[in-house]
């Protein structure tokens, strides 16, 4: 009796079956054909019905992100933990590494279904002497029409048996396809192999040295249950395919042999494809979900929710999540590809009119990002201002605020992920060596407040201050700038947990002890976890950002007023004198950072999200202007009535990340009134920051913090995707 290796793959994204798989739970991990997830449907697969095979415990390979997904699916799995995607090469090179050199692996992607398991088994059995040999075998579906969406195998023959492979082939156009069809020797690729992990560790070193060695040192010596791939040797593998890297050159040679099989596959890659196998024929209405289909045909209705109801439609894909619906022909549902792609994204800023978007961009590429490069950094001193002249653009004061610093670290870093051409790595270099040399202490992180020749003014340890740390060596590490990134964010997470973490859950305000507890290092706290995760794929960060969610739904929300309380005593009671002290600015911006945090956890905080952008509208804002109120109370009384442009930058990043049913419109009108007035108000490419209740400009001078808010409500719109 043969042993088998399965092998899952785990990867991918499954775009073309959008609103159902997104980031947070792809396809595999959606129950598409049966009532199990597609993962778990292919783990099922592996135990003998004939008595020839017999299979270990299968070897998962997916992302790091997904753990939880996967072990939900496949509970005690063996796991190759990915901080991000390389293709299908590395992660099967990982997976040969890990085993047993003389096991015989059985490599199967995690998102596909298989109707006939006798037929499976049968042709893994037909391919293990084969690849006891040393071959290389892969299985090849008998072609049931000339599909133009699969990739082909051509063998040497047309009569099904075990054979040769002559070469692997695109996906061809439909006159193609049909002569292949014709020509009877011609397989659609399941991506399906079975081999010796020897045989593809051997022909790897021989062919992709880069890989076996980017990988070999990104699982280290140790083996166990779960292995987690290091990033930064992972980083260094090619991104290449198995059929690129391994199995198109070992055809040439004579390495890869087909065994053909009719087994009811499907790749299950669109919504025409789960039509295909959950209707019962060509005029049949599948149904997944509350869904009601009158006097209609060939339909497919999918909810996860909402109720579904077609009145006299036919040849439609219709599909309902909590945050989508698609309507699409069943004939053209490959290209939702292309609408998901900007619809996974962070934001809805594609949605705004080409102009403003012209505009936006323009501005803060073309315009802001070279002023401020040329007049934010101190020539006399050193380091970054914390406060611009509107004439000259000279220094204001001689005090400066680490927070202020960090910001500007992260404008430049995200500037250059944003493929700004100026001299960002430049100035990030300076910056970070500025604050290494003048405030950075190793048993008490950097200094609060210093001046500008550099003497402590306040060397508290700040949350808020490291925070931003953590923020700006996040960027500095996705724009290559910072190398070493993960050992001054080890070192500086470190020093959080010991001086400021409280014991049960959340954190101090600073390590003085002194003061109360605020809401608002935390939300910054929320999108440094959220920044690492972004820039790592350590699923360590996603867990902290979990935490202050928690605390966010726990202690920060007031579900009675929908709103964010912001001042606690020490004991987490409300303030007795500023616990009425509401900033709407903060309502935006947690929305904002909670719908990141769905994005990419699944945890559903829809609620929260629009019941904070409602109450801030309701009551935040001025009724007259449109603009936001720097702080209201609880109630909606107007406590300060001035307006600063943070919470304007924060209403905008919140209308084009949940725009409910009017946010786009709210949103071209933001930035319309941004431009006429905080941003025409001041030098060119700089901003007043802020306006007196009268609504009459009253800065006095351009603070160096504000670059960072502008970006971060700017850059979704430029590139939607960089989350």
């Amino acid at each position: 009796m043969a042993h088998i290796k399965a092998v899952i793959l785990c990867g991918g994204s499954g775009t073309r079956l959008w609103p159902l798989s997104v980031p947070s739970r792809p396809k595999q991990f959606q129950s598409l054909t049966s009532n199990q997830s597609m993962l778990a449907e292919t783990a099922s697969r592996l135990h003998s019905r004939t008595g020839k095979l017999s299979f270990d415990q299968p070897l998962i390979v997916g992302s790091a992100r997904h753990v939880r997904l996967i072990q939900e699916s496949v509970p005690n799995a063996d796991m190759i933990l990915e901080p991000f995607g390389r293709d299908s090469a590395p992660a099967i090179v990982a997976a040969a590494i890990a085993c047993d050199p003389e096991a015989i692996l059985l490599i199967l992607p995690a998102d596909h279904h298989i109707k006939d398991l006798h037929a499976f088994e049968g042709a893994i059995a037909t391919g293990v002497p084969l690849a006891e040999e040393g071959k290389f075998v892969t299985f090849g579906i008998q072609p049931t029409e000339p599909a133009t969406g699969y990739g082909y195998i051509k063998g040497t023959r047309a009569d099904g048996s075990a054979q040769a492979v002559e070469r692997f082939v695109e996906k061809p156009d439909r006159a193609t396809a049909e002569s292949y069809i014709a020509e009877g020797c011609y397989y659609w690729n399941a991506g399906i192999f079975l081999f010796k992990a020897r045989t593809l560790i051997e022909y790897a070193e021989r062919e992709n040295a880069d890989i076996v060695k980017a990988v070999a040192a990104a699982l280290g010596p140790d083996r166990g249950q779960v292995m987690a791939l290091e990033a930064d040797a992972f980083q260094r593998s090619p991104s290449i395919s198995v059929d690129y890297a391994i199995m198109e050159p070992a055809s040439l040679a004579g390495d890869v042999a087909v065994v053909p099989v009719d087994m009811g596959w499907s790749d299950v890659g669109d919504h025409a494809s789960v039509y295909q196998v959950t209707s019962g024929g060509d005029a049949d209405i599948s149904v997944s979900g509350p869904s009601i289909a009158h006097d209609g045909e060939r339909l497919s209705l999918s909810s996860t929710g909402p109720l579904l109801a077609t009145v006299g439609v036919k040849n439609l894909a219709v599909v309902a999540s909590s945050s989508a619906v698609l309507v699409a022909d069943l004939d053209r549902t490959q290209e939702v590809k292309d609408i998901a792609k900007a619809a996974n994204g962070f934001s809805y800023g594609f949605l705004l009119p080409a102009e403003s978007k012209v505009m936006i961009k323009d501005w803060l590429i073309n315009t802001a990002l070279p002023r401020w490069a040329d007049h934010a950094w101190s020539t006399k001193w050193g380091g970054f201002k914390e406060t611009l002249a509107f004439d000259d653009f000279s220094e204001q004061g001689d005090m400066r605020r680490l927070r202020v610093q960090m910001r500007q670290i992260y404008a430049f870093a995200h500037a250059k992920v944003l493929g700004w051409n100026g001299p960002a790595q430049d100035l990030v270099a300076k910056g970070i060596d500025y604050l290494d040399t003048t405030c950075w202490r190793e048993d008490r992180g950097f200094v609060h407040r210093f001046s500008t020749s550099g003497s402590v003014i306040d060397d508290r340890m700040d949350a808020y201050d490291h925070a931003f740390a953590l923020i700006a060596y996040a960027w500095c590490y996705r724009a290559g700038f910072l190398p070493d990134a993960k050992i001054k964010i080890k070192k500086i997470v470190s020093l959080i947990d010991e001086r400021l973490a409280l014991p049960d859950g959340g954190f101090r305000d600073d390590d003085t002890g002194g003061t109360g507890l605020r809401s608002n290092p935390h939300m910054h706290m929320l999108e440094a976890f959220l920044a690492l995760f972004e820039a790592f794929g350590d699923d360590q960060w996603l867990r902290r950002a979990g935490e202050v969610v928690s605390l966010f739904e726990a202690r920060f929300f007031d579900p009675y007023h929908d709103c964010v309380l912001e001042h606690f005593d020490k004991s987490w009671a409300l303030d007795p004198i500023k616990g009425d002290r509401i900033e709407p600015g903060h309502m935006y911006e947690w929305a904002s950072l909670l719908a990141k945090y769905d994005m990419y956890s699944g945890h559903d905080t829809l609620s929260w999200r629009r019941r904070l952008i409602a109450r801030a509208d309701q009551k935040g804002r001025n009724p007259e202007t449109g603009f936001a109120h720097n702080i209201v109370s609880r109630t909606g009384d107007v406590i300060d009535g001035s307006r600063r442009l943070w919470p304007q930058t924060e209403m905008f990043r919140a209308k084009i990340v949940e725009p409910g049913a009017n946010g786009i419109d709210e949103a071209k009108a933001i930035v319309d009134s941004l431009f006429d007035t905080y941003l025409a108000d001041a030098p060119e490419g700089f901003l007043m920051d802020s306006y007196d209740s009268d609504g009459k400009p009253s800065a006095k001078a351009i603070p160096g913090s504000m670059l960072y808010h502008m970006i971060t409500a700017f850059a979704p719109v430029i590139d939607g995707t960089a989350a």
